[in-house]
């Protein structure tokens, strides 16, 4: 009976020793900014820009257009959302997007002029980078976070 119980007591053990809470292998921090714009022929409402951080889900309210390197938009907290189903936006984005420089992502000779995409992303450090995409030019490492992106902001939009 001492050697069952004892048994036992190491299966718990070990089944309690893998498990862990702390997820913050997975859990990127800091601020991703993100949406997109109509083509600058547009006149009102030619923009749809949210903010995430690590606990809220923010709307742009006055559909700023995204002209300058870094988003300065008014955010409302977004109340009637679930934090949790769009926390991935942030753990999902594709690491390699960091190397990049600001500006197009491979389209060099894009302007705002089509509209787009646009990300920033903001570390706990206070180090920004932002980025704009169409969505037909954008790098392979892109496609399903482009994918997500998508659904995201049409869940959040409607």
């Amino acid at each position: 009976m001492k050697k069952m119980k004892f048994i036992i007591s190491l299966l718990l053990l070990s089944t309690l020793a893998g498990c862990n809470s702390d997820d913050s292998n997975n859990h990127v921090k800091g601020t991703l900014i993100f949406g997109w714009f109509a083509s600058s022929n547009c006149s009102g409402d030619c923009s749809q820009i949210f903010k995430i951080d690590g606990t809220n889900v923010y709307q742009n309210i006055n559909h700023d257009y995204p002209d300058t390197p870094f988003f300065e938009g008014e955010f409302e907290l977004m109340t009637d959302v679930n934090y949790q189903d769009y926390k991935v936006l942030l753990n999902q984005l594709p690491s390699e997007i960091h190397a990049e420089p600001n500006g197009y992502l491979d389209c060099t000779d894009c302007t705002n002029e089509n509209g787009g995409f646009y990300l920033e992303f903001e570390d706990d450090n206070g180090i920004r980078k932002s980025w704009r995409f169409r969505n037909t030019v954008f790098p392979e490492y892109m496609e399903s976070y482009r994918s997500l992106l998508l659904e995201k902001i049409a869940e959040l939009s409607s």
